[in-house]
């Protein structure tokens, strides 16, 4: 008799992804991690501060799509690794249909919306910049559901190519445009066109195509509620991952946003050294903690210290050289203080625990446990923006407590499914 997929941290222990192929996925991660420092960096380079505010906007928004989706790829990567357990009569629906048709109603949701946010956050570009966001999300769709499928199936090595051919095709796709002249438009559409790389592989790869059409271990309708909860998760996750931007956007009056350029590049530059290569990793967690669910917390603790003893470092590092690295790369009106680099560092780290707790919820089969940690994280992040401060305390602030909120209820909710420590 089989299992319910809500029987968390129950069952055969199945074996953890090996060094060689947890090294692909961390160099395919570092390599996603610096095409998207070179975008940013050439781009601060090249357009003017207000046209590179709007381009961060731009690409804030673009990768909180793309993480909202990456909701596909959690709940996937759990269903496919829990369908392997089950005997072939068991096994739930094929996937690769309901996820698609949640992007395409993403993207109909944007569009019906865009006369609220296209304006707010483009400008007079909204009219190119607002289908690019609608067409992607139908077409990252099909990534987020191939790449959470060769991971929930052990298929590392192949995961580890369709990373490197996302940022592979965004690098070369913007290095057509700053070759003919970079404009927001141009890089805007270099940025997205990466989306579709996962079609050539699955019209390549004999292995992708059997992984993209496997089965859950769920029929459709409990994998698209599952899927609707990490997408909800993966919502409030974008927020302040990729998000962050767009929501200081709304909460800040223009003219002090538009001038906060130096602020946002920083942002982006403390943590993309420790989330990037984190949200690749995202599905090699939850395996990991699937794999390991009768360890209890031994199966996590280490992580974790692990990602703090980081986070400390890097802090540590952005006070030392941070800020004459700012002006370095991108220029004298980019200066930042080192204690404002320090404190986003270790924001990020805040952030990178929630997701590796975000993934432990998941792995215990808690989807609703999973969505309330992140949705609480975002509605304190949001309140702290609202405080009547200075744009650099309260984003700093707003990236700490946030996290921690969340960490907390994630915590408190996955206990109830782990098993005791054995000492």
């Amino acid at each position: 008799m089989s299992k319910s997929p809500r029987t968390a941290f129950s069952g055969p222990a199945n074996r953890s992804i090996g060094g060689k192929s947890a090294a692909g996925v961390g160099s395919a991660s570092l390599v996603s991690a610096a095409v998207g420092y070179v975008l940013l960096l050439v781009a601060a380079r090249t357009l003017d501060t207000e046209a590179n505010a709007v381009f961060l906007a731009f690409w804030s928004f673009l990768f909180f799509i793309f993480g909202v989706l990456g909701g596909i790829t959690v709940e996937t990567t759990r269903a496919t690794k829990a369908s392997a357990d089950l005997p072939e009569a068991d096994r739930g629906s094929r996937f690769a249909g309901p996820a698609l048709l949640i992007g395409a109603a993403t993207s109909v949701v944007l569009l019906a919306t865009s006369f609220w946010w296209g304006g707010e956050l483009f400008g007079p570009l909204a009219p190119t910049l607002v289908p690019v966001i609608c067409i992607v999300a139908v077409v990252y769709a099909g990534h987020v559901t191939t790449i959470g499928a060769l991971g929930g199936t052990g298929r590392w090595n192949k995961y580890s190519v369709a990373v490197f051919a996302e940022s592979g095709v965004r690098l070369a796709a913007a290095g057509v445009v700053f070759a003919v002249g970079a404009t927001v438009g141009g890089l805007a559409v270099a940025s997205a066109l990466a989306a579709a790389a996962w079609l050539l592989m699955l019209l390549s790869s004999k292995d992708v195509r059997s992984a993209f059409f496997s089965r859950a271990d769920v029929g459709a309708g409990r994998y698209v509620r599952n899927v609707l909860h990490a997408c909800m998760a993966a919502m409030a996750s974008a927020a302040l991952v990729v998000g962050f931007p767009a929501m200081l956007k709304f909460t800040t009056p223009d003219p002090v946003y538009l001038a906060s350029a130096p602020l946002l590049m920083a942002l982006s530059l403390t943590r993309a050294p420790l989330m990037i290569p984190l949200t690749a990793f995202q599905g090699v967690a939850i395996t990991h903690f699937m794999s390991r669910k009768d360890d209890g917390a031994k199966a996590y603790v280490p992580i974790f210290l692990s990602v703090l003893g980081v986070a400390v470092v890097g802090a540590a590092a952005a006070a030392l050289i941070g800020p004459w690295l700012m002006v370095f790369l991108l220029g004298p009106d980019y200066h930042v203080s080192g204690a404002v680099l320090a404190a986003l560092t270790l924001d990020s780290g805040f952030l990178a625990l929630l997701t590796l707790t975000g993934s432990l919820t998941v792995a215990a089969g808690r989807h609703r446990a999973y969505s309330l940690g992140w949705v609480c994280a975002v509605v304190v992040s949001l309140a702290v923006l609202l405080l009547p401060l200075g744009i650099e305390a309260k984003t700093v602030l707003s990236l700490a407590l946030g996290p921690i909120c969340g960490i907390t209820v994630h915590t408190v909710f996955v206990q109830k499914s782990l098993k005791p420590t054995r000492v």
